[in-house]
């Protein structure tokens, strides 16, 4: 049986085509590639899942400026954007900001929270504009990476918000801090790899 297993393996691995590391998602296009790009690359999955947990903390009444407040400044960041920071840099130093909000003080200085939260949009929006082709192209592109973006932030709030309110053991908060803790941490080690020398 083991032999019959290697032999599958083997075979397996030997047929096994060539892997491309950032290629686009077949069938997938125009507004559709859009909607997952906000998710597409570790700098923005890790900010995006930070400002999930950071907003998820608090309630219903006060989300909504934090909501407002990403939609908002992602709009602008997709007309206005095109500075010269390093994006990947800029998205980590952010998601480490979120989550060590989250693990720190959840729910807590909503005003600091609207901030972060306006600057992630900021930044996603930016990173929302593609290279240059058709204008047609470009607009459904960029239509579906903010829509992505903010129905995501939408889906990460209530998936955080639905834990705390389904399960009120102390233990679950706890949990999400940890989580948020740990996000952080990776995000801060991604940081400063950016600034790492690279050696032959």
């Amino acid at each position: 049986m083991r032999r019959a297993w290697s032999a599958a393996i083997f075979l397996l691995v030997f047929w096994a085509g060539p892997v491309a590391a950032h290629s686009p998602v077949p069938g997938i296009k125009g507004f559709y590639i859009g909607l997952l790009h906000p998710f597409s690359t570790p700098p923005q999955a890790l900010m995006m899942i930070g400002l999930g947990l950071l907003v998820g903390a608090f309630s219903v009444k006060k989300v909504q400026w934090l909501l407002g407040s990403f939609a908002l400044a992602s709009l602008v960041g997709l007309l206005l954007g095109q500075s010269s920071v390093n994006l990947d840099t800029a998205l980590f130093a952010l998601a480490f900001c979120t989550f060590a909000f989250a693990a720190l003080a959840p729910g807590k200085i909503a005003a600091l929270a609207i901030v972060l939260t306006a600057i992630g949009g900021f930044l996603i929006g930016e990173a929302s504009i593609p290279d240059a082709g058709p204008a047609r192209d470009r607009f459904f592109t960029m239509s579906g990476s903010i829509v992505g973006a903010n129905i995501g932030l939408l889906y990460l709030w209530g998936i955080t918000r639905g834990l705390r309110e389904r399960f009120t053991q102390e233990w679950v908060a706890i949990a999400l801090r940890v989580v948020a803790a740990w996000g952080g941490a990776i995000s801060l080690l991604m940081f400063a790899l950016g600034f790492a020398a690279v050696t032959p």
